[in-house]
């Protein structure tokens, strides 16, 4: 059987990854866990100190936030502690650790939306407020999870994607 390795982008390593250039600094960011949390998100939050679930275009700047997916789903990134006490169905909520499979990445910089629009046709400078909107999109050509930051994007892809992610982002960071 043939190798089918060799159409995948090779893994780049992730300690070292790093881009930067006039008005744009891209790099991985280290958190301690993140979730899928499916059911009663209002109870969950509570229990995390979280005030809200966030779409694309609400600024989140703190270590510990939610993304809304749907209605009764979102991506938590957090606490690992709190997250694995949470596990498993408790309160209404199915609760699934997904750290292992997210890599996330901060664009950040003068020049952050402008790359930001090079990968969708979301308007990133658009700064109405959706309460229902998902921060689940289409950008590069992949399926990401965004969250505007207070000097940027940042951007929750599943591994198995993010080597193609991150050769995009070298391409158009120029």
């Amino acid at each position: 059987m043939p190798d089918r390795g060799q159409f995948w982008s090779a893994v780049p390593d992730w300690s070292q990854a790093g881009l930067h250039t006039a008005g744009i600094d891209i790099g991985l960011v280290g958190v301690a866990s993140v979730c899928l949390v499916s059911g009663d998100a209002r109870q969950f939050l509570a229990r995390h100190g979280v005030g809200e679930i966030l779409g694309p275009r609400q600024p989140g700047n703190g270590d510990t936030y939610a993304l809304r997916l749907a209605p009764d789903r979102m991506l938590f990134v957090g606490d690992a502690s709190a997250i694995a006490a949470s596990a498993g169905i408790t309160n209404g909520c199915a609760v699934t650790d997904v750290s292992d499979g997210i890599v996330i990445f901060d664009i950040l910089g003068d020049r952050a939306a402008d790359l930001m629009a090079q990968g969708s046709e979301y308007p990133f400078d658009d700064t109405t407020i959706y309460p229902h909107e998902s921060a689940s999109m289409q950008f590069a050509g992949l399926r990401v999870i965004v969250s505007h930051r207070e000097r940027g994007w940042r951007l929750h892809a599943e591994r198995p994607w993010a080597p193609a992610l991150w050769r995009w982002l070298q391409a158009h960071i120029e």
